[in-house]
């Protein structure tokens, strides 16, 4: 705390009466302390001064004497020894006086002993010697904050820089409050001085930074480096002494020290319409689609996550696109919840319902039957396989079905096997010569029985007879018998058939086995008497020649071409296609027609290569391309017939104008990237105490409403009023002229009862249950009790009317 303005006054009387006021870069007050050893030892001098004058007088005669060291003793004879005296305690004879003393160092104090002044201390021979008060640990005899000093017989205390001696020591010095009264400047301009403890300290305020010289303080230029202004997107620091602004860009708020983004999003949350969600960003804000939808956030359509394959459905699930998201279902076969499917043991339950064995799949399973039989069809029962229906069975000659199996058996002539497959032939001619007569030739599954010539065979085809006529069997010839002019038999063979060696049986001729190939010029097929000529894969006969071969091609040389082999068709030059049709490469698109040779006669709208390239009679600008006849695909930020138009994605609101792509211009007041901020500003002024917080739109008070403020809030009475009663505030009816009460529910006209007669009243009834005016008799009906027709023919009139009578006024 600094000290009051009449103490720092005292203070500097004293440093002025003491020595001259340094600043911290002067020399330090000294003080000499004087104790009482500094005072003995000035009278052991005044004393020892003392007995040396007395000497040097007596010697030479006055103070100009020579000193007793060095004077001349030649001129007068040397006295007579005298006794030296006997010094009482430690007491020396002093030199050229019989008296005693102490020794030069030591003074006597009121006893024999000589001892040492304060501030010395005896060592024997060495006799009195300084003590170093100074020395040792702490701070010694000074006080804190102060320097001791040794000095012959004493010591010197000296405070330390920015301390002062004072009665109880060494104490601060407030240089700052010192200044302050001085007149003198302990900080440089714009610096607070802080006074501590042996000194004091400049400090800079918030803004400012100390100088080099550690007293000035030098403005900060937070502009340099401070980043809450957003700069980079636009905005502007402006440094100020020891501060700074933010003037900063539409889409952001100035709040000191910074530019706030103005969060679009939360002050305007329809910003985004449709299924575009609002992102806010530095100084602006972007439309993009909701999760499930794609599009630039302007526009956003659903988003097939199923074709795409950005879902997360399991691999054994189904994907289904709904509207805005998408379902999963496992496949059948399997469980979970479609984003995890697990297989389903199927045959873990009845078998999985299969006759012979089951086998689980993965999502399914499959049933097996057993060795002989196959699945039915309705992939759960069994039947038997007629293996005999393929390869026999591998029975070599009869296959016998069985259930799950079969049987192999031989025919007769034949043994079956060991391997139960294949049939052994059975030699009968080692059987009793297999029955024969004769000779017996065994042959695979029988035999035959032959006889030698001129013998034939008899009918029971085993005994043999001679034979001399054609009658009977031909004579024994396959063919053609004939009998000669010797009566001998000659046989011979139809066309196509040779005469074999026995000369009775024909052997057919292989006409296919000679070099001409029977006269074909493809194939020949032999077949017994004859032969047939073919024509081989992708050849078929010629009609006028059936010998000779013509090559087939499919489709058809069209265009002149030749078929000039299977398949294969010389083309004409321009028609490389297949069957010499026309082929163009790439195909022609968008119904062309291939007319030569990578010649394309394409319909409207397409021209080029293959038909490829759309035609559109306005041009596409700003990088569009024309995709389809007339039609432009523009880029992103440009839409329109010819991609003139520009985009502002969000899209300007607000009655704003997009002017260039990503720029939009506002109509009057507006502003904002998108034209969001809403200007405050009415033209005509608010009514009844409402606020203008928009663009011509008011915030009313609770008790009215309107564009202006300018309607009151007129809230129903409940109950409601009657008789035409108006609902003031309050839930109050003012009720008119007549009526009475708090819903105006009475009526206040005077009870008049009128009997007539039951004609009367029904003839009356019938008119007044439509008029309400004044009848005959001068009365007018009250609303309330007005009656209507229907009930006139039960009960009207009986009890009278209750009417209300108008004054007469002079009728």
């Amino acid at each position: 705390m600094p000290r009051p303005r009449t103490h720092l006054l005292v203070l500097l009387a004293a440093i002025c009466v003491a020595e001259p006021f340094t600043t911290p870069n002067g020399s330090d007050n000294e003080v000499l302390k004087h104790t009482e050893a500094s005072l003995t030892k000035s009278q052991n001098l005044e004393i020892e001064n003392a007995i040396g004058n007395f000497s040097r007088t007596e010697q030479g005669g006055g103070p100009a004497a020579t000193p007793a060291a060095s004077f001349n003793t030649t001129s007068t004879p040397a006295p007579a020894p005298t006794p030296t005296p006997q010094c009482p305690g430690n007491q020396v004879v002093l030199v050229g006086s019989e008296g005693c003393g102490c020794p030069v160092g030591m003074v006597n104090v009121a006893g024999e002993n000589c001892t040492c002044p304060v501030g010395y201390t005896l060592q024997q021979a060495a006799g009195c010697l300084d003590v170093d008060e100074c020395k040792g640990e702490g701070p010694g005899p000074c006080s804190l904050h102060a320097d001791c000093t040794n000095t012959p017989g004493s010591y010197l205390c000296k405070c330390v820089r920015g301390y002062l001696m004072g009665a109880g020591g060494c104490q601060d010095i407030d240089e700052c409050a010192l200044a302050e009264v001085t007149g003198l400047q302990a900080c440089g301009s714009g610096a607070d001085c802080r006074n501590t403890l042996g000194s004091f300290s400049c400090f800079c305020p918030v803004g400012y930074v100390m100088a080099l010289d550690g007293h000035s303080c030098v403005d900060v230029d937070e502009c340099s480096f401070e980043e809450q202004c957003h700069r980079e997107l636009g905005n502007v620091c402006v440094n100020n002494p020891g501060s700074f602004v933010c003037q900063c860009q539409p889409g952001f708020r100035a709040e000191v020290p910074a530019c706030i983004d103005v969060d679009e999003c939360k002050e305007t949350p329809d910003v985004c319409a449709g299924q575009g969600v609002c992102e806010n960003t530095f100084g602006s804000y972007k439309c993009v689609c909701q999760r499930g939808y794609r599009g630039n956030g302007t526009y956003c359509e659903d988003e097939n996550e199923c074709a795409s394959g950005r879902h997360g459905c399991d691999t054994n699930a189904r994907c289904g696109n709904i509207i805005g998201s998408y379902f999963c279902q496992c496949y059948q076969g399997f469980n979970g919840d479609g984003l995890s499917c697990f297989d389903v043991d199927e045959c873990a339950l009845s078998n999985g319902h299969c006759e012979h064995n089951c086998t689980n799949e993965p999502g399914g399973y499959s049933c097996h039957c057993g060795i002989g039989y196959q699945l039915a069809q309705d992939g759960h029962n069994c039947s038997d396989v007629d293996e005999c229906v393929v390869q026999n069975g591998t029975c070599e000659q009869v296959c016998t079905n069985t259930q799950g199996s079969f049987l192999c058996s031989c025919r007769p002539g034949y043994q079956l096997h060991i391997d139960r497959h294949s049939c052994v032939d059975i030699d009968e001619c080692k059987l009793q010569n297999g029955g024969c007569s004769h000779t017996c030739t065994n042959t695979p599954g029988g035999h035959t029985c032959s006889c030698p010539a001129p013998l034939l065979l008899h009918a029971d085809n085993t005994s043999c007879v001679n034979v001399t006529s054609c009658d009977f069997r031909r004579g024994g010839c396959d063919h053609v018998c004939t009998v000669r002019a010797e009566g001998l038999l000659y046989c011979s063979c139809s066309a196509g058939w040779q005469l074999g060696k026995d000369l009775r049986s024909c052997l057919d001729v292989n006409e296919c086995g000679d070099f001409t190939n029977g006269g074909c010029e493809q194939l020949c097929q032999n077949h017994p008497g004859g032969f047939n000529c073919s024509c081989g894969e992708g050849y078929v006969a010629r009609t006028d020649d059936p010998t000779r071969c013509q090559p087939v091609c499919d489709p058809p040389c069209q265009n002149y071409g030749a078929c000039v082999a299977p398949h294969s068709c010389d083309c004409p030059a321009g028609y490389p296609g297949p069957g010499c049709s026309a082929m163009c490469s790439p195909p022609c698109a968008h119904g062309g027609t291939c007319m030569r040779w990578d010649m394309c006669l394409c319909p409207p709208g397409w021209t080029g290569t293959g038909c490829h390239t759309a035609v559109c009679e306005l041009p596409c600008a700003n990088g569009g391309r024309c995709v389809r006849p007339e039609t432009c695909h523009c880029p992103s930020d440009y839409t329109g017939p010819q991609c003139l138009s520009p985009l502002c994605t969000p899209a300007c609101q607000n009655g704003g104008r997009c002017v260039d792509v990503n720029k939009c211009t506002c109509v009057v007041g507006w502003q904002g990237a998108r034209c969001q901020i809403e200007p405050v500003q009415c033209q005509k002024p608010c009514k009844n105490g409402g606020v203008c917080v928009g663009l011509n739109r008011c915030r009313c008070a609770s008790d009215f409403t309107g564009s202006l403020c300018e309607t009151a809030v007129t809230t129903p009475c409940v109950p409601p009023c009657h008789h035409g009663a108006t609902c003031s505030p309050h839930n109050k009816c003012t009720c008119p002229e007549g009526t009475a009460g708090i819903r105006c529910e009475r009526l206040t006209c005077p009870v008049v009862t009128t009997v007539v007669s039951m004609a009367r009243a029904v003839r009356k009834g019938v008119r007044e249950s439509y008029v309400d005016r004044c009848g005959p008799l001068g009365v007018q009906l009250c609303t309330k009790y007005r009656i209507n027709q229907a009930r006139v023919y039960l009960q009207a009139y009986r009890v009278g009317y209750r009417v209300q009578c108008p004054e007469k006024n002079g009728r």
